[in-house]
């Protein structure tokens, strides 16, 4: 762990000079004799009057280094650990509302936008040492989080895409141009990834594709293709020949498979198959890697307090054992 050490307030500094003061000689210090040469020497009397004037620095400097702020900031610390650069791309299209089947004879009786979002919490929740991001496009991509270790802010972001009704558009070519954005400002020297989560219906043209092919590329970033399979009706994307050939789901997927960067398809017909897409992805990303996390500022101003605290105690005790008045 590093840092700076440094003070919040520094110019009650100034102030410190005032510790001097209980070295100065007082006259209520002074006997009103003529002479005191003839007592023996007082060495315990002496000890506890410098124990006290050092309490009394002691106590003066604590106060004023408290009231600077002293402390440590710009703190970093080094983990080591099992993790990567994950950003999570959900579609929220309206079409993510509708039931998901399985095996196109009875409903689940939950949508795939719900489907995906409690894959996604026990996905998150297995990687602690993973920056996350996620991003939700429709008509235009929005992120909901941008990347953190404070899992449970995504936690908190993954629910909150359940309010509200779904965007009526899917404008895929936006959200993965913004995800790829979104590593360009950020240094990682692990793995990266975007997991796309959507059940397709998007075109790119060319342009698009040009600007994401050269994206993932500059930033090294492998994409995962989670596709949401409403019923057997849905194109398989994974059949050689298909009927469905011209359909959105299948052109992208070809598309995909012509990347540079490494491209994996997942599809998911019900919440069994959306979690084993899930697993796998977590077994493909955990690689050993290092990260820096940024720590608050740690503040030392209690220490200060504390020991002026303690002083002030000394010097009641001393105050009670003080000879004020000669017989």
């Amino acid at each position: 762990m590093t840092g700076v050490f440094d003070f919040a307030r520094p110019w009650m500094l100034v102030l410190l000079p005032l510790a001097v003061l209980p070295l100065l000689p007082r006259r209520s210090d002074t006997l009103p004799f003529p002479s005191v040469a003839w007592l023996p020497v007082d060495r315990t009397g002496r000890w506890l009057e410098w124990l006290a004037r050092t309490g009394a620095v002691l106590t003066m400097l604590g106060i004023v280094a408290g009231l600077a702020g002293p402390g440590r900031s710009h703190l970093q610390t080094v983990h080591i650990g099992s993790g990567a650069e994950i950003l999570i791309l959900m579609d929220r299209s309206a079409s993510m509302d509708e039931m998901m089947e399985s095996k196109g004879i009875e409903s689940t009786g939950d949508s795939k936008s719900k489907v995906a979002r409690a894959s996604l919490t026990g996905f998150v929740a297995k990687r602690p040492n993973d920056r996350v991001g996620l991003m939700m496009f429709g008509i235009s991509p929005v992120l909901a989080m941008p990347f953190t270790y404070d899992h449970r802010a995504i936690d908190g972001a993954i629910d909150g895409t359940a309010i509200g009704r779904g965007m009526p558009d899917t404008q895929l070519d936006r959200g993965l141009l913004r995800a790829i954005g979104e590593f360009d400002s950020a240094t990682w020297a692990g793995r990266r990834a975007i997991v796309l989560v959507s059940d397709g219906g998007a075109r790119l043209d060319e342009h698009a594709r040009a600007l994401i092919e050269a994206g993932l590329a500059r930033s090294r970033i492998a994409l995962y293709f989670i596709y949401l399979r409403s019923s057997v009706y849905s194109p398989d994307l994974n059949a050689t020949v298909t009927t469905n050939a011209g359909s959105p789901e299948a052109d992208l997927h070809r598309y995909f498979l012509t990347l540079k960067t490494p491209y994996r398809l997942f599809q998911a017909g019900d919440a069994r198959a959306m979690t084993a897409a899930m697993t796998e992805i977590d077994r493909q990303q955990n690689a050993l890697t290092s990260f820096v996390e940024q720590l608050p500022r740690q503040d030392a101003s209690p220490y200060c307090f504390a020991v002026a605290l303690l002083c002030c105690a000394l010097l009641l005790v001393l105050q009670q054992v003080r000879v004020r008045a000669w017989p």
